[in-house]
């Protein structure tokens, strides 16, 4: 498969992935997740900085829904401080698209500070209208607060990203 093939797959996944995912939580969630691990093993991962890399991304997202959720600022359908699996699925496929689809803007502190401030919030806000999850604050606020919590993700991502790509260069 050739490099500008596998981008593009790359960010196909994740969409229909993140699609299927927010449409049908945990009941599918399971089945995308071992596919994109399956899939991502096989014909994407290069090293285990790459899998640090993505492992990073996902405790990092999951520990800042968790917090989302223990404030109030999402209200998840169990009831629960912490994310269903489907949201934690989501982090997984935004994970693999970091070194790959994203990497382009990966490598750009601002531009991808910039594009997580408005990506971010934009994604949750689509989330919560096609899934269980509500807002526990009014619009604004809400959405105030997920582009200051998704520029402190972009920044520790692109460190994250940066340490990676330092550490494929001396592999």
């Amino acid at each position: 498969m050739g490099l500008l093939l596998k981008v593009l797959f790359n960010a196909a996944l994740f969409q229909v992935g993140w699609i299927l995912s927010v449409l049908y939580g945990n009941s599918i969630a399971l089945v995308i997740a071992l596919a994109a691990i399956l899939i991502y093993g096989a014909y994407y991962l290069r090293s285990r900085a790459e899998f640090a890399l993505i492992v990073s991304v996902i405790l990092l997202g999951f520990a800042g829904d968790t917090l989302l959720g223990i404030t109030g600022i999402l209200v998840y359908p169990s009831g629960a401080p912490y994310p269903p699996f489907w949201m934690v699925t989501l982090w997984l496929l935004f994970a693999t698209t970091i070194p790959w689809s994203l990497r382009w803007i990966a490598a750009k502190r601002t531009w991808f500070v910039m594009f997580s401030v408005v990506g971010g919030p934009v994604s949750y806000l689509i989330g919560v209208n096609l899934s269980g999850v509500t807002l526990g604050t009014e619009l604004l606020l809400s959405l105030l607060i997920l582009g200051f919590l998704w520029a402190i993700h972009g920044l520790v991502i692109q460190y994250f990203f940066t340490l990676w790509q330092s550490q494929s260069q001396t592999l």
